[in-house]
This record gives structure tokens, sequence and C-alpha cells, in this order.
């Protein structure tokens, strides 16, 4: 697709020049492998497949933006985007294709990891895209002037900061503790199978309030947890504990109530 064009870097700054561009009024639409630049500096690859009855556009659009402020991730918003390639200041971004998923694929509301694994295991968001945001490395930015190029429609695409504001956790005792890092080790530690909740903080943050921590049997997700029938009324007061001490947001489960499963659930801001 547009092998040529891709050869010869017109995606990039110093190679849109290395090629000749015909003006015209009226530029073609939906014209199998023709890069198009539209005066407000925008190329475009547009591919139309024939002899099948699905149509596809695959386009690069060219434009300079400026990077968000701020040190939080930075992602593209490709929710109304085709299929197609991405690039910043030359540097690929990736392929991009946020098909939407079907309906009736079978999500579930809450999902229990426990037990063997299925590949049709715990779906959630059917019928969304099953891709939308796309991180871009803020050292790829340049403090102005950066050529952002993409594929498809440009008139919906954003450009958003990834703002952490809590964090959740859900541990059960049952829950698998060693790091995916110790796994190739003969002895990954003592704490081999206690369960632990692991919280990290954005860089120069930290956590300044506990909105919700339940020991026992809580339910629900992240932003609307609930206490169980088996509660330990300490639990505030030991994350409060942990938060408030110099040392790594750490806890390590330990049952108060033997013979039932017990989970820790925790909110923080």
């Amino acid at each position: 697709i547009g092998l040529q064009g891709e050869h010869l870097g017109i995606y990039k700054a110093d190679g849109i020049n290395k090629v000749n561009w015909v003006a015209t009024s009226e530029p073609p639409k939906m014209q199998p492998l023709t890069w198009y630049k539209l005066y407000y500096y925008f190329l475009f690859m547009l591919l139309k497949l024939r002899k099948t009855k699905y149509s596809l556009g695959l386009g690069v659009l060219q434009a300079e933006i400026n990077p968000p402020p701020g040190k939080e991730p930075v992602g593209l918003d490709m929710v109304h985007m085709g299929k197609g390639l991405a690039w910043l200041n030359g540097e690929e971004i990736g392929r991009y294709w946020p098909r939407k998923s079907s309906i009736d694929d079978g999500c579930v509301k809450e999902c229990d990891y426990r037990g063997k694994f299925m590949p049709n295991k715990c779906f959630t968001g059917c019928g969304e895209p099953t891709q939308r945001w796309y991180h871009v490395p803020r050292s790829w930015f340049k403090s102005s002037g950066n050529i952002l190029e993409k594929g498809g429609d440009p008139s919906k695409i954003t450009l958003s900061r990834r703002k952490v504001t809590g964090l959740c956790a859900l541990v059960a005792e049952d829950h698998p503790s060693i790091r995916p890092e110790a796994w190739e080790k003969e002895d990954s530690g003592s704490n081999r199978n206690v369960p632990t909740v692991h919280l990290q903080c954005p860089e120069n943050t930290l956590v300044s309030a506990v909105k919700f921590a339940s020991f026992g049997t809580p339910s629900g997700n992240c932003g609307s947890y609930t206490k169980g029938d088996c509660h330990d009324p300490n639990s505030i007061l030991v994350v409060e504990k942990v938060r408030t001490a110099s040392i790594p947001f750490l806890y390590i489960l330990s049952s108060v109530n033997s013979g039932i499963l017990e989970s820790l659930s925790l909110k923080v801001q």
C-alpha cells in the first residue's frame, strides 16, 4: 500500500518534497493507491478494495501539533478512525484498527478469574472498539511543531493526557503472588504464596487519602466497592498506617474468618 511513498518517506518533514504534487481544484476521491496533499498540509493515501463487496480507505494525515502540557502519559484517541499507520516526527506509533467487537461475544459484568483459563473467559466491552487509545512516548515530542501523521478521517482525532486520580485493587487470599521477574528463580522468597497488594503512584504524586478499604467479602468494582457480610473494621486503619509510613504501599492479607475465602478491596486517591 503506497510503497513508493513509504519508501521515499513522504510522511516525514524532510520527505514531503521528494515527490511532484499535481495541483487540482477537486482532489480525487476513493482512488486506489493515491496520495494527495491538501492546502492545510494534510496528506492522504486512499485505497479501494476492488472485486469485493467491501471498501476500505487507508490514509496518512500530516499536521503540526504541540505536545499537551504536563508529564502525564499521552495517547491518541483513534476510536473514529479506520485502519492504517500513524507516525510522530518520523517515529512510527504503529498500526491501528479500532474494530468493533460483537455484542454477542458473551461479556460479563463481573469476572471470577479463579479456575482454568479459557480464551473466551471474562469478556468485556462487547459492541465497543477493540482498540482505542494509542500511547505516544513523550520523548518523541519536540517543544513545538511536531509533525503527526494519521490515517482515516482526521476531523475527529483527539490528543489526550492520562491523568490518574485514583488507584484500586482487589486481591483474594488465593491470588497468586509470584512476580513475573521471579518466575525463573528457584526461590522467590518467604512470601512466595502470600497474596499482596502493590500500588504505585505516577511520578511526583502521592496517595492523599484512602477512599475505601474492606478486608473480608467485599463486592463491586473500582469506584463502587461495598462491604460484605464479613468485614474487618480495622481495614481502613491498617491501610492508613501503611499510607502514612514512608514505605512502599504494601499490605499482606491474613485470614480473619477461617473457612471463608476473604479478599481486600481498596481504593486510594
